[in-house]
This record gives structure tokens, C-alpha cells and sequence, in this order.
């Protein structure tokens, strides 16, 4: 019988090795993410915006929704990979259906401007009413800006 992963495990003070460790026994999305973000910004180890792909690859694919978000981010910069707006707005819309409202915000954003996908506005309008229901300061700001509303 398989041994099923801890709920929830802080990766704080860990080492990679342990990490890794951890991994191979659990196959925990967590801890895929954790590793994502250490060779991203540098955590501990050097920065490998790569090895940062590969790892949040492989976190979304077990349906981690921040990692889905950060694949969407490194592919429209360009980071760890060519930049590639059609899969930037995969990943996007993948964290958006997983009730990310930072996803919704970016696809939100992509719609309107029709970068990577068929320009929007409607559909832009609707991921953003969704993320602001979600708390996203960011995307009530952009619905004000898209209805000609003064910003502070």
C-alpha cells in the first residue's frame, strides 16, 4: 500500500536534496512548485529559469494553479524558453478555469489586447469581473481603465 503525502508541507529551510528526496516519494505538486521557484529567483541555489520551467511544469500538470500562472508569465517574457504568447494564454486560461485570479487578470489583459488570442473585449470583461470577485485590486483597476474611468 502507497503512502499518501502530508496535507500540507512547508519546504522552509529545506534543502534541494530533501526536496528532491520528497519527491520521489510523494510526487507532490507542492514540492515540484517549491523546487520551480527556488531555480527561479535564486532561492538557495543559483537561478535556472529552465530548471524553474521544468518544474512548474510539471506542478501545473498535477494542478497547481500558482505554478500555472508562473508557465504563463515565463512564456509571454521569454523566460527559461522562447517567448511564446500562444502558450502564455494556455497557461493563463489552465490557472483562470482553476479560480487564479492573477491568471484571470493576465488572460483578462491578453483579450483585450488581443496578444496570443482572438481580441476581446467581452471575454476580457468577464475574467476580470471573475478575478475582482476573487479580491484582485489589479483587475478592478484595468475594468476602470477599460470603461475610460478615472485611476488614482
Amino acid at each position: 500500500m502507497e503512502e499518501s503525502a502530508p496535507a500540507y508541507r512547508c519546504f522552509e529551510g529545506m534543502k534541494i536534496r530533501n526536496i528532491v528526496r520528497y519527491l520521489d516519494r510523494y510526487m507532490d505538486c507542492d514540492a515540484m512548485f517549491e523546487l520551480g521557484f527556488r531555480y527561479f529567483f535564486g532561492v538557495k541555489v543559483r537561478p535556472d529559469k529552465r530548471k524553474a520551467l521544468y518544474w512548474y511544469y510539471n506542478s501545473a500538470i498535477l494542478g497547481n494553479e500558482i505554478a500555472m500562472y508562473m508557465l504563463g508569465t515565463m512564456y509571454a517574457a521569454g523566460e527559461g524558453c522562447r517567448p511564446d504568447v500562444m502558450e502564455s494564454a494556455y497557461w493563463f486560461a489552465q490557472g483562470a478555469e482553476a479560480g487564479h485570479a492573477a491568471s484571470m487578470n493576465c488572460l483578462a489583459i491578453m483579450y483585450a489586447e488581443g496578444i496570443g488570442v482572438e481580441q476581446s473585449d467581452e471575454e476580457a470583461v468577464a475574467l476580470w469581473n471573475k478575478a475582482v470577485e476573487l479580491g484582485s485590486e489589479e483587475a478592478a483597476v484595468n475594468l476602470r481603465i477599460l470603461r475610460g474611468e478615472q485611476v488614482d
